[in-house]
């Protein structure tokens, strides 16, 4: 994907001023600035003028409990409070005009992590901010009665007499015999670019806009000969163009720890939303007619009669939407048809570690912090993977793939993989089973680098008796994974989607998390694949026919989502995909930045044309 960073040199775009002081807090080692770096959510949400409405992962936000992973559910909101505080405590924009006189204790009233002198300090850095500006000046304003005026520009009405005007410099207006009742406490709605400045004012000090439209393309004569139709920067463009290192750009967004997995969610949402926009607008273009009938509804799980025939669809060209993955699924299938079920089932998982990560990293800084850092090095480390995979051959020629990047709760991506081998090469025997992959601790004495790769990376749980709270137990007391395994003497083809691995009773163990575990909790692996990545990568023999669907349901299951139920007394309501699609679906920011920077996120070697027929039901 060249150019993913500045779309080929045609996105150039004006760097945020930063003030020297706050530039040294993001910056500096000292003991102030590492406990602001820390903490810099929480002090960022203490000057925020608008609040943040989310639905999110608690149990992944929790600090000192695993990866800390910014995670959200629905629809984001920013709220803006009203200018008087309720029972006398002031919050968010109301600092900054109400009681100014204690306004260093009204900030740090409710929280015993904050620092005095830093929020001094940022009280200082903030007071050129365009928001504090405005805000601050309030509080010379004397007291006012609470009344509401409504210019309105109707144009039923007489434009000579009645129009709205067009001048800041209203001197008065005088109302005539207007209707009391309908008078309501707030009628004015401003949907603004400086969304991102209300609510990151750390990141933004000096109240910078974010994106908006009309930001204009650097057109070049090779950009002209592309015969680009758009000129004007997208918002996924802008942001991406934010989101990159660049030499001696002074940047705090890279610097912002976890307040950067907020943006960054914060962001997505708002490319996904206007996204989702345009399908909802569109709806007589994407012939949803085809979508409204019983075989269709009732296919979908809809058993209400009184919602038959309407419904606001999602289309399969939305990327990553349910019917965009039914898609995906039947031309993986289709491969199936055509070449044969697939022989190998391979996950490679990142590793946050990984010494092109570590090297990156500045004192104090946290790679679960640095997300595009980690999507841009797991993405090489992908390509890399299908170099070894499908031009060098390592399990031989490659009739069909297909893989999928998927992000697991705490936030790192996988990537799976099923492949079909040409005929020559396919796997039928134990024998060659074992010549590719290894279920068994090996010894330190003859490769002490794959042995300790096995153990960082390929030993499971434990769990069970010697863990029951381990993450992979089911309620009946079960991995669900089925570990231990049991031990066997040699590889055989087994009866479930995978083969029964060599798994020797040879004494060998290693001691793991306070537990001596042997091979029946090693994950399969390719010793290759496992001493060249340095990383979590399984691979399996799909062995049976059974496991084909199996698997590619699996790869192809979506997005994370929330099951619900919405009961509702009403009837005829039109069922809205889209709504549905925005308000079950987690994400997280991890994931984010791979979409950010264009990553593909799934591929089949194959394309299809989909034929559409269309059952028509007689009524006669």
């Amino acid at each position: 994907m060249n150019g993913f960073c500045c779309a080929d040199g045609t996105v150039s775009l004006a760097t945020n001023a930063v003030p020297d002081q706050l530039y040294d807090l993001f910056t500096s080692n000292t003991d102030e600035s590492v406990h602001f770096k820390t903490y810099v959510w929480t002090y960022n949400n203490k000057f925020a003028f608008t609040s943040f409405g989310v639905k999110f992962d608690k149990d992944l936000c929790r600090r000192n409990r695993g990866v800390y992973t910014f995670r959200t559910q629905g629809q984001i909101y920013h709220y803006i409070d009203d200018l008087i505080p309720l029972n006398g405590r002031p919050s968010y924009f109301q600092l900054y005009f109400y009681d100014t006189e204690h306004e260093l204790e009204n900030r740090i009233s409710d929280s015993d992590r904050m620092n005095p002198s830093i929020i001094a300090e940022l009280i200082d850095i903030l007071r050129i901010n365009l928001y504090s500006v405005f805000f601050r000046s309030l509080d010379d304003l004397s007291n006012l009665e609470n009344q509401v005026i409504h210019i309105r520009s109707d144009v039923g009405l007489d434009q000579r007499v009645f129009n709205a005007p067009t001048s800041s410099q209203v001197a008065a207006i005088l109302v005539e015999n207007e209707d009391a009742d309908q008078l309501r406490g707030r009628d004015i709605c401003v949907f603004s670019h400086f969304g991102g400045s209300h609510i990151y004012p750390l990141l933004f000090p000096l109240g910078d806009t974010g994106w908006h439209q009309g930001i204009q393309r650097i057109l070049t004569n090779e950009s002209l000969n592309r015969k680009r139709k758009d000129p004007i920067v997208s918002c996924r463009e802008y942001y991406c163009y934010k989101l990159q290192i660049r030499e001696n750009v002074r940047s705090i967004l890279l610097l912002s720890g976890r307040l950067l997995q907020q943006f960054v969610v914060d962001m997505y949402v708002k490319i996904e939303t206007s996204r989702l926009d345009y399908f909802r607008s569109k709806q007589q273009h994407i012939r949803s007619e085809l979508y409204q009938g019983i075989v269709d509804t009732i296919t979908l799980g809809e058993t209400d009669a009184s919602n038959v025939g309407k419904r606001i669809i999602l289309s399969s060209s939305f990327i990553g939407g349910p019917r965009d993955m039914r898609k995906r699924y039947m031309e993986a299938m289709a491969l199936v048809q055509r070449y044969g079920k697939p022989d190998i089932f391979l996950t490679m998982m990142c590793n946050s570690n990984w010494q092109e990560i570590s090297n990156e990293l500045r004192l104090h800084e946290e790679s679960q912090n640095l997300s595009d850092l980690v999507a841009r090095v797991f993405r090489a480390k992908l390509e890399e993977l299908k170099d070894r995979l499908f031009k060098q051959h390592i399990f031989g020629k490659v009739s069909a793939y297909v893989y999928v990047i998927e992000h697991k709760k705490r936030g790192l991506p996988h990537a799976y993989f099923l492949i079909i081998l040409q005929r020559d090469w396919k796997l039928y025997t134990p024998e060659s089973f074992d010549e590719i992959i290894s279920a068994e601790i090996p010894d330190k004495n003859t490769n002490l680098h794959l042995h300790n790769a096995v153990i960082k990376h390929m030993m499971h749980g434990p769990c069970g008796v010697l863990n029951p709270t381990n993450v992979c137990m089911k309620k009946n007391g079960c991995c669900k994974s089925q570990y231990p395994k049991s031990f066997a003497s040699g590889t055989t083809v087994g009866n479930d989607c995978f083969p029964i691995y060599k798994r020797s009773d040879n004494g060998i163990t290693v001691k793991l998390r306070g537990h001596n575990l042997d091979n029946r909790w090693v994950v399969p692996y390719n010793p290759y694949l496992l001493a060249t990545f340095d990383c979590h990568i399984n691979v399996e023999i799909c062995s049976m026919i059974k496991a084909v669907k199996y698997l590619y349901k699996y790869i192809y299951k979506r997005h994370d989502r929330v099951a619900f139920n919405l009961v509702s007394e009403q009837t005829n309501q039109q069922i809205d995909e889209i709504q549905q699609f925005q308000s079950a679906r987690w994400i997280a920011h991890l994931k984010l930045c791979g979409e950010y920077t264009a990553s593909l996120l799934m591929k089949c070697t194959h394309q299809y044309i989909a034929y559409i027929y269309i059952l028509r039901i007689s009524t006669k």
